[in-house]
């Protein structure tokens, strides 16, 4: 009776793993890594590669949009070249799920045709997937003066 009581929770604890918090760093260098991305192959490729499939993509003066196919399709039908856009996280945090988490810092956006260079702070919320990565679920942003 003791042997099976023993197996049984045996099986029971051998299903079970421990729920770690994840480090808010690891959201910081994959907000980083999203930016390098934006600098080296546009901001539109890096929207759409860290995107999650429900995607919410606030846009000052529109409507958001919903999911990463119509994120996509927006994206590549208008080109990228004539801007530039990198952004700095300066807090992160993971949730006690250790599936969600936010970022939250500073961006430039420099307009090559106007040569002018506009200055905000966004909000990303993050969902970790299955294999360990990260991607976005919201990102929203706003315009702000220059920094000091």
């Amino acid at each position: 009776m003791y042997t099976n009581l023993i197996l049984m929770i045996a099986l029971i604890l051998s299903g079970c793993t421990c729920n770690q918090q994840s480090d808010p760093a690891v959201l910081i260098e994959t907000d980083k890594a999203f930016s390098k991305m934006s600098l080296e192959k546009g901001l539109n490729e890096a929207f759409i590669y860290y995107a999650d499939d429900s995607v919410l993509k606030v846009r000052e003066g529109n409507f958001p949009i919903t999911g990463k196919d119509t994120m996509a399709k927006i994206y590549r039908s208008r080109p990228d070249t004539g801007i530039i856009l990198k952004w700095y996280p300066v807090r992160a945090d993971v949730g006690a799920s250790n599936d969600l988490g936010y970022t939250f810092g500073n961006w430039e956006l420099y307009l090559k045709a106007k040569d002018t260079t506009m200055y905000g702070n966004y909000i990303t919320i993050w969902r970790k997937k299955p294999d360990g990565t990260w991607k976005y679920v919201l990102d929203a942003g706003s315009n702000t003066p220059k920094p000091k």
